[in-house]
Parts: C-alpha cells; sequence; structure tokens
C-alpha cells in the first residue's frame, strides 16, 4: 500500500500516490486553463488519480504524480496572470522540474507513462523532442525523461490545431463573464500554438514523427459535444485528436472534451480502457526501459570520447619533420649489414611543451596514446573509468 498526498502544488511536480517498490512513474499533465488538481476532478468530487486509479491497478507498482504549469490564456478574477510563455519554454521547464523531482525521489531511471489532456499533449511532446536533443555532458541527467518514457495516452489532445471560435466559446463557458473581445484580438501565446494552421504546432508534429514509434500511444477523442450556453461544439474533432500513424491505438470516449479527463467512478466511459493500458504497461515497461538505458550508458561513453577528442585536438600537433627524418634513417640502420660503418642515429626531439595546457585536458591526452589517465595523481586503466562513467 503506498502514501497518500491531497496537498498538489498548483505548479511543478507533486506525487498523489507514492508506491515503496514503484517500478513505474505515472505522470499527469493538464491542458488549456487547466490545473493539476480539477482537470482531474469529476462534478462528484472524485479524484480519479488517487481515488480511483490505484485501487484498478491490482497490485502492480507506481507512483502518481500530477504536474502544474500556468496554462491560463486569460486573467482570472483572483488576479491570477495568464501566461506569457511559449509551449517550448513551458516544455523546458517540465522536464526539469521532473528530472529533478524523480532524482530527488530516487526514481530517476524509472519507466515514465504519460496522460496528457489537450494542451498538455502538446508540451509533452516537445518535452520529449527537448530533451532528446540534450546530448552535452552537463545536461545528460535531463535526457532521463526521453530515455523512460515508455507509452502517452492522448486525451483529447488537437496534435492538428482547432478552430479558434471553438476555443473561444470553450473559455467563455470557464469564465464568470464573457471572455473581453480583446483577448480574441491579442490572442495569447498558448492559444496561438493550437489554431489549425500553426507553425509552432506543425513543427512539433513534424519532428515527433521522428521518435513516436519508440512509445506505446493511445489518442483518445471526445464523442459528445461541449454545450457552451447554447451552442454545441466538438472542441476537438477526431481528425485533430486521432491523426492516423501506425502503430497507434485509437478510441473515442463518450464524454465531451472537458469531461473526457474526469471519472466520477471506476465505470465511467473510458477509464476502463485507460486503466487496464496503463496497468499493463506498468508490468511492461520496466525490462524495455533498462534496456534503453543500457544503450543510453554505451552512447554517453562514446560522446565522452569524442567531447575528449574535439577538447584536445588544438593541443595535437603532427610529428616534427626533425623526428620524421630521425625515425628515417634508424630505419635504414637497422637494415645495414654488420660489415657495414657504424652509424649514430640522431636522438629524438625533446616532447613538445605542455606549458599553458589544463591538466585535465593533458590527462586526457595520456588516455587517448597510452591507454592511462591520471586521476589525483593515480594511473587507472580507461576501461573501468568509463563502466563507472556509463
Amino acid at each position: 500500500m503506498g502514501s497518500v498526498n491531497r496537498c498538489i502544488a498548483r505548479y511543478e511536480t507533486t506525487a498523489v500516490y507514492t508506491h515503496p517498490d514503484a517500478k513505474v512513474d505515472i505522470v499527469l499533465v493538464h491542458g488549456l486553463n487547466g490545473t493539476p488538481d480539477m482537470t482531474w476532478t469529476a462534478k462528484n468530487g472524485v479524484f480519479w488519480p488517487l481515488d480511483l486509479l490505484p485501487a484498478s491497478l491490482k497490485g502492480a507498482q507506481a507512483n502518481i504524480l500530477v504536474y502544474g504549469y500556468n496554462a491560463d490564456v486569460y486573467s482570472r478574477k483572483n488576479d491570477r496572470s495568464a501566461s506569457d510563455n511559449f509551449i517550448h519554454q513551458h516544455a523546458q521547464t517540465l522536464v526539469t522540474s521532473l528530472t529533478l523531482f524523480r532524482r530527488s525521489e530516487g526514481t530517476f531511471n524509472n519507466p515514465i507513462i504519460w496522460v496528457c489532456h489537450s494542451l498538455g499533449g502538446i508540451m509533452v511532446k516537445r518535452a520529449l523532442l527537448y530533451s532528446n536533443d540534450l546530448r552535452t555532458a552537463h545536461h545528460e541527467d535531463y535526457r532521463s525523461i526521453y530515455v523512460s518514457t515508455y507509452g502517452l495516452f492522448f486525451l483529447g489532445t488537437p496534435h492538428t490545431g482547432s478552430d479558434m471560435a471553438a476555443w473561444g466559446l470553450v473559455l467563455q463557458g470557464m469564465s464568470d463573464a464573457v471572455v473581453p473581445k480583446r483577448f480574441f484580438e491579442s490572442e495569447s501565446v498558448l492559444l496561438k500554438t493550437l489554431k489549425k494552421d500553426s507553425e509552432t504546432l506543425s513543427n512539433i508534429n513534424n519532428h515527433f514523427l521522428d521518435i513516436y514509434q519508440r512509445f506505446r500511444i493511445h489518442m483518445v477523442h471526445e464523442n459528445h459535444k461541449t454545450d457552451i450556453k447554447g451552442t454545441k461544439i466538438i472542441v476537438v474533432d477526431a481528425n485533430s485528436a486521432s491523426p492516423q500513424l501506425p502503430g497507434v491505438t485509437y478510441y473515442g470516449v463518450e464524454a465531451t472534451h472537458a469531461h473526457m479527463c474526469k471519472f466520477a467512478s471506476a465505470s465511467a466511459p473510458g477509464f476502463r480502457a485507460l486503466s487496464t493500458d496503463i496497468r499493463q504497461w506498468i508490468l511492461d515497461a520496466p525490462a524495455l526501459i533498462a534496456v534503453r538505458w543500457e544503450v543510453e550508458g554505451l552512447e554517453r561513453t562514446a560522446r565522452m570520447r569524442n567531447e575528449i577528442h574535439e577538447r584536445m585536438s588544438p593541443f595535437m600537433s603532427p610529428p616534427s619533420s626533425a623526428y620524421t627524418v630521425s625515425t628515417r634513417r634508424e630505419n635504414d640502420i637497422s637494415t645495414l649489414s654488420p660489415s657495414s660503418p657504424s652509424l649514430t642515429p640522431s636522438p629524438p626531439p625533446p616532447p613538445p611543451s605542455t606549458l599553458g595546457v589544463p591538466r585535465a585536458l593533458l590527462a586526457a591526452a595520456a588516455a587517448r596514446q597510452d591507454g592511462l589517465v591520471l586521476l589525483d595523481g593515480v594511473s587507472h586503466g580507461l576501461e573501468p573509468i568509463y563502466r563507472l562513467r556509463s
């Protein structure tokens, strides 16, 4: 039995359920104008990530985390200001927050299963692309989000955008008063991302195609229209929520856009499908992600060697002409017969000066030339060093 936490932070990462032997981290990310608690809470007060999901896992060991960020697109009465961050900035914050949280909790290498609603799916896709791009030594830890991701559930995510008018009606329905006209004239940064002609959305989708087959993916669309003050609309249609890709699972939920992620009970439409697949993924993920971490270790070793070579290149010169001539003379001498006159080869030139070369780079040079590197004045073989680093 895991520990329960109902004190959910508005921003960044909160563990709402922690299993002492967790093998997987389940991470939920809300969408436009959402929050890490209310997005997942039904009208009857059921917060399903805590009230329904742990019991449905039937012994499968997992932590359940929720992530919060400022997805507001207009200022509210409580003076909460609208977000002015671009989607890539939100994605960077997500990667940083989740990486540091998992490191602090000792779950750094745990597989990750994402559950994303609406805009949250776009942000997670961008976060995975960002995480995959981080390959320098001092950023390698943040690659853990990409390496550890096993699967994603996209609930009503507008992969190819949605109509601006539909979002405007939904936001009006969410607000206590009519959204000001200037909101539609200026358009928030996040809302611009969700437009059908959004260049940002197109770029994310195009690059995500390069990596999506690495993951298990379910794309879920809403089957019920949202009633906004007498106007009924599909906020994210099936074409946008479920772009057809090989290897992806698709299905619809008998709920509106806002309620497809709020399960009032274990029998609510969509919950059984979601929870059953999450349970299976928890069982399947550890073996696969362990292999990916082994591969990542080998790739990190290769990157380290390349980095050492690149940094040493300015300090490594080709042999001098004098040394080349001397070496050739020695070879000539070795071929002389015993009766040949004795010849004394010229001594080899002194080694090049190391004045001004950083000690770390000299150590790297030693590793490159001798297979040994001096660490704290002690000679070590390269192979154990690389094993320790990987």
